[in-house]
């Protein structure tokens, strides 16, 4: 980095004196000399990108331990267990050297969890790539395209689109293009369109899927990095082998089973100081699942989202809440006299302490409650854990 420097620092005094060299012992013009001093330039910048890279990386590791009460989130036949935890991330950046660049952003997960005392589940895995791209098309539009690839082998709770499937564990991969149009207005609004495609894939007992759809949001950025916005969304999922249901249940030979999901919400981020160490963000979203049959998968979900986090000195805190409500259009209640309803709690705290520039040491808790006028829907688990994450 101080070579780099020193080295800018002599290009630069072999620029001017090169530019009052030319400027005063040549005959040349006024273009000719910006032409010369342009080319000049370049080959600085050149040479800057070959002692010092544009891209910016980062790596973390993740190790620690805890405890899951209802490991399988069951609602009649709980396992609990210790379990130890290991993990890494990682993320590279990469600036536009120039005004027609693209910025580039490259973020990877994976995480495993295994399980010392739990007869039915060995070992919850999940990984995530993800390659984020931006490029300003001009003063007002941005482009920016997300691909992304999700890997799944844990517990999943499988009973809100399926009925005849509970919890089980699953794996699963998944594939994701979101490519999206931002256009910056006036005052700090912006309206951004964004189409999506993604393919799931699913080992037994679950089917795998398309989906299709796009999302339109406005919004505004204010204060220090905040951010308010509305949208409204809308996927069209097809199974390749689920059928449709009448209005009792029953299968409906040679159909093809297809979802579309409409969803509306809003959000706010505020940040209440200049160096962002408190933050608030909600998100509250309606979404109607609605079946290409008789409508028995269908239902209404309301969703919040609250969450608070607190940075100071080497501490740092976050606590979550969330909420989601269920309530169906044709499926029954046990007794059969009722609609089928459902409502899912949950909640995230945890701690984090700084002990140095590279190593920090974390508590967590976290809780979630399912109510249900079904009983083979309800159920609790709990996780206590502490790790350290090591960056480098």
């Amino acid at each position: 980095m101080v070579l780099g420097l020193l080295r800018l620092t002599g290009f630069i005094l072999l620029l001017f004196a090169l530019q009052n060299s030319i400027a005063q012992e040549s005959e040349l013009t006024d273009t000719e000399l910006e032409k010369q001093i342009a080319e000049m330039e370049k080959e600085i910048q050149k040479e800057l990108m070959l002692e010092n890279s544009p891209w910016d990386f980062s790596t973390n590791i993740r190790l620690g331990g805890g405890y899951k009460e209802n490991v399988t989130m069951s609602a009649f036949a709980e396992e609990s267990s210790e379990f130890s935890m290991a993990g890494f991330d990682f993320i590279g950046v990469r600036l536009p050297m120039d005004d027609n660049g693209f910025e580039v952003a490259i973020f990877g997960a994976f995480d495993d969890r295994r399980y010392f005392d739990a007869p039915s589940v060995d070992v919850e895995q999940t990984g995530l790539i993800n390659t984020s791209l931006e490029k300003s098309l001009g003063d007002s539009w941005i482009m920016k395209t997300d691909v992304r690839y999700i890997y799944i082998d844990e517990m999943f709770d499988a009973s809100l689109t399926e009925d005849d499937i509970g919890t089980v564990q699953v794996v699963g991969r998944q594939v994701n293009l979101e490519p999206a149009f931002q256009l910056n207005l006036i005052g700090d609004t912006w309206f951004e369109f964004k189409p999506e495609i993604s393919r799931q894939y699913f080992a037994e007992p679950l089917d795998d899927y398309l989906e299709i759809g796009g999302r339109v949001s406005a919004g505004i950025d204010y204060g220090f990095r905040s951010k308010f916005f509305i949208y409204k969304a809308k996927v069209r999922r097809a199974y390749d082998t689920r059928s449709q249901r009448d209005e009792v249940g029953f299968y409906i030979p040679d159909s093809d089973l297809i979802y579309d999901r409409p969803e509306s919400g809003v959000e706010w981020t505020h940040y209440w100081n200049s160096d962002r160490s408190v933050r608030m963000r909600t998100r509250f979203s309606i979404m109607d699942n609605e079946d290409n049959g008789a409508g028995y998968f269908g239902y209404r979900r309301e969703r919040l989202l609250h969450n608070w986090r607190f940075q100071f000195s080497k501490f740092s805190y976050s606590a979550t809440l969330r909420e989601a409500l269920y309530d169906y259009d044709f499926q029954r209640s046990a007794d059969f006299t009722s609609l089928r309803n459902r409502t899912d709690r949950s909640v995230d705290v945890s701690v984090q302490y700084e002990y140095n520039e590279h190593l920090s040491i974390k508590l967590g808790f976290e809780q979630e409650t399912i109510q249900s006028n079904v009983p083979q829907d309800e159920y609790r688990y709990r996780i206590y854990s502490v790790g350290l994450d090591w960056e480098f």
